[in-house]
C-alpha cells in the first residue's frame, strides 16, 4: 500500500495512548471484563485453554469464548498480539 505501514486498530490505539500519555484510558481502553483480563494474564503466563479452565473453574468452551472476545475487542489476529497487548499494558 504505497509504502505505508498498517497496524491493527488495537495496536494503533495503544500507540496513540502511549504518545499522549492518557493513563486513565490506557488502564482499560477496550473495556475488558475482569474475567477477560484474568484469562489474558493466564494466556501470557503460558497456560493452555484446558489449564485456564481448570484454574478458573470454568469450561474450556468458556475459555474459548473469552479468548475470542479478547481477539475481537483488541482487534488482534493471534495469541502473540494478545500477549503483546498485555506486555504494553503492564499486565505481566
Amino acid at each position: 500500500m504505497s509504502g505505508r505501514k498498517i497496524f491493527s486498530k488495537g495496536i494503533s490505539q495503544i500507540i496513540i495512548n502511549t504518545l499522549f500519555n492518557k493513563e486513565s484510558e490506557a488502564d482499560n481502553p477496550y473495556e475488558l471484563t475482569a474475567r477477560e483480563r484474568e484469562v489474558l494474564k493466564l494466556i501470557t503466563d503460558g497456560y493452555k485453554n484446558r489449564e485456564i479452565a481448570d484454574k478458573l473453574f470454568i469450561s474450556t468452551k468458556t475459555v474459548d469464548k473469552h479468548r475470542a472476545n479478547l481477539l475481537q475487542k483488541l482487534n488482534a489476529r493471534n495469541t502473540a498480539e494478545l500477549v503483546k497487548y498485555a506486555i504494553q499494558q503492564n499486565m505481566v
